[in-house]
């Protein structure tokens, strides 16, 4: 099992990225992942014409390793570097200064051949495009899940305050900060929006760092991941998983104009033709919404065939997979991160307003999770969010506007638990209360029943704060976006929500809020 060193792995990247670069003192640079040497040498061969590789001049771990182990070992913090011979020397003493392992093991040639010796002795000798390209194709067949989809039958609560409380103590939606404490978050002082904020302490989804502290440029990070989607859709799930990785950033200030994104795929067994299908829905998506977007992939990783086949207690044959997933990673740059906004509501006072269009979309969300649970049901649904990068990609430019114009106090996006969720976690990380009246926000057709209204997962939404003299301003910028002012921040801690007839439908209080939040970790 490879064993990950961060240290040697931050003074490699250092010396590598930093320094030698910008010196050009190399050509072409990959790293030693799957597949070791084979891969990396086996790659770049292929872009110089070919390759000669001594592998008894590969430092080794361990001792007593054969030819193939050395070749194929997927041993951590290896990159395999082309160097020009007049360059060499330069590299060498920069690698002995930063305390970086180097070693020349063999040359690029321009044979057509792949050709490794282990002490004078061939080990490997093959024509580049039989290793390329003389592999079979396979054929695999791929078919749509057969199973149906039920509708969403059970009662609707008249009172959703127990409902909201739940989904706050719900592993994928309460407090996990005793994880970012394990970590040194402030990264050399550089950090401006951390990953606890507010004076509530929130578990953020997007952080800002600026790098180089002379400079107002800031790196903007975000995620998204909806894997419960994928029981439904695979082409929606990626399609939102996207769209969160993007919203994220856009709420605390990055635009598009200069963000981009990372995919890491965790598949079940791709032999299975369902799941096969679903693979394909979901790479499909991503390019559909990166370009849509314009937000191009520029890295990212896969791990497959994540089943366990045995037995269970009885002898009988068990198949456990995981559901399809797929993490999507954004990055950005933000120009001046003094214009950073975080989520907490600032002042009492200040105008609550929700962006974008609430849906009859319940399908894989945390809310029906909850209720399957409650009820012992299996209900699925049949509505994924779906994602309209049309109108998403303008909605954001022009919240990016209005932030850039210094007019929005606090932004979230509006993500698993729906508006309920994020109308709280705005409420507790400013430890400020909130009047709210949902029968103001924009929906579209089908939502008839408050539970729907609160925590739907629409995507490319977000609940921002406005200080009132400057929501004229605000507004005005917003006039083609669908939006709505559906209520205040108090000075009082009373947290209470109206629904679509305008009775009340959530009351409770931040202190209240903050205790289910904080409970289901506490302790840790």
């Amino acid at each position: 099992m490879q064993i990950g060193d961060p240290i040697t792995q931050k003074k490699m990247s250092d010396a590598l990225i930093k320094e030698a670069r910008g010196l050009g003192l190399y050509h072409s640079i990959t790293d030693n992942g799957a597949g070791g040497l084979s891969s990396s040498v086996g790659e770049m061969a292929r872009e110089a014409g070919g390759c000669v590789v001594h592998l008894d001049k590969v430092p080794l771990k361990y001792p007593g390793l054969a030819p193939w182990e050395i070749w194929v070992s997927e041993s951590q913090e290896r990159m395999t570097l082309a160097v020009p011979p007049e360059s060499v020397a330069a590299f060498y003493e920069l690698m002995k200064r930063r305390g970086v392992e180097a070693t020349v093991i063999g040359e690029f040639t321009e044979t057509g051949k792949c050709q490794v010796f282990y002490e004078g002795r061939p080990a490997v000798d093959l024509d580049l495009e039989f290793l390329h390209e003389g592999l079979p194709k396979k054929v695999f067949l791929s078919c749509e899940d057969p199973s149906g989809k039920t509708e969403l039958l059970f009662p609707a609560p008249q009172e959703q305050t127990n409902s909201l409380l739940n989904l706050l103590s719900r592993y994928n939606l309460c407090d996990q900060s005793f994880i970012t404490h394990q970590f040194d978050h402030e990264v050399q002082g550089g950090s401006v929006l951390k990953p606890l904020q507010g004076k509530g302490r929130v578990c953020a989804p997007a952080t800002i760092t600026r790098p180089v502290l002379s400079s107002k440029k800031g790196v903007v990070l975000s995620q998204g991941i909806n894997p419960r989607y994928s029981d439904v859709d695979a082409y929606r799930m990626a399609a939102c998983a996207i769209d969160t990785a993007i919203r994220h950033v856009v709420a605390a200030g990055g635009s598009l104009e200069h963000l981009a994104l990372l995919d890491n795929f965790c598949w079940c067994d791709a032999r299975n033709p369902v799941r096969l299908r679903q693979l394909k829905d979901a790479a499909r998506a991503c390019y559909d919404y990166a370009t849509a977007f314009g937000t191009p992939f520029i890295s990212g990783k896969d791990s497959m065939f994540n089943d366990f086949r045995g037995y269970d207690e009885n002898g009988q044959p068990v198949t456990l997979s995981i559901p399809p997933t797929l993490l999507i990673s954004s990055i950005g740059v933000m120009e001046d991160v003094s214009l950073a906004v975080s989520l907490d509501v600032k002042m009492p006072g200040d105008l609550v307003y929700v962006i974008g269009t609430t849906g009859n979309e319940m399908a894989g969300s945390e809310y029906l999770a909850y209720v399957n649970e409650e009820s012992q049901s299996q209900f699925v649904g049949k509505n994924v969010p779906e994602v309209n990068a049309v109108r998403a990609r303008l909605d954001y430019q022009s919240l990016t506007t209005a932030i850039q114009k210094r007019l929005v106090a606090s932004a979230l996006g509006v993500g698993l638990g729906g508006l309920g969720v994020a109308l709280a976690k705005a409420a507790i990380a400013g430890q400020l209360g909130m009047d709210i009246d949902l029968s103001r926000v924009k929906i579209a057709e089908g939502v008839v029943r408050n539970d729907f209204l609160l925590f739907s997962e629409s995507q490319s939404r977000f609940v921002v704060t406005v200080d009132s003299r400057k929501c004229q301003a605000f507004e005005k910028i917003m006039t083609d976006v669908p939006h709505a002012c559906v209520g205040s921040v108090l000075r009082e801690p009373d947290f209470e929500m109206k629904g679509l007839n305008g009775q009340r439908i959530v009351n409770t209080d931040v202190a209240q809020l903050t205790s289910a939040y904080r409970k289901t970790f506490a302790g840790w």
